[in-house]
């Protein structure tokens, strides 16, 4: 067996692992240019949305906001839409309020079918707040799961 049959086989194996153990997970880019309407800012960030059964778990960070942090949360809205906050993330910030980490311990949630339904059509969003760009400064849609 040549490398490149047994790297698609490896790759295939593990793909119908995560999904017999009904796991997946996916990454999500924050940036200001995913705001609507986009926002210049410095702010980046990258997080790790995993989907276990009917539990959806977040971990990650983010850094360099213009603003300080006010909040953040997966909310309802496909790319170009801005919509309701269904869950608040917890993250542990820096001595700025500028840089943060989501520990997927403080971010777990219980997803209802109207939730799931909307993961799977890439209807979520995560959006991180400040102060200085109170309707969003850094934002990356979930990819549709399941």
């Amino acid at each position: 067996m040549d490398w490149k049959n047994l790297l698609t086989t490896l790759f295939l194996v593990s793909s119908l692992c995560s999904i017999s153990n009904g796991q997946q997970v996916r990454e999500v880019i924050l940036g200001g240019y995913n705001q609507v309407p986009a926002v210049v800012t410095h702010g980046t960030g990258t997080v790790e949305v995993n989907l276990q059964s009917d539990t959806l778990i977040v971990s990650g960070h983010f850094r360099d906001l213009v603003g300080t942090y006010s909040t953040a949360g997966i909310h309802y809205g496909g790319e170009k839409e801005s919509g309701n906050r269904l869950f608040r993330l917890v993250p542990e910030l820096d001595e700025e309020l500028k840089s943060g980490e989501f520990s997927a311990d403080e971010n777990r949630f219980f997803l209802p079918a109207s939730v799931k339904e909307a993961l799977r059509e890439g209807k979520l969003y995560i959006n991180i707040v400040t102060r200085r760009h109170q309707r969003g400064e850094i934002r990356g849609q979930i990819p549709p799961m399941m």
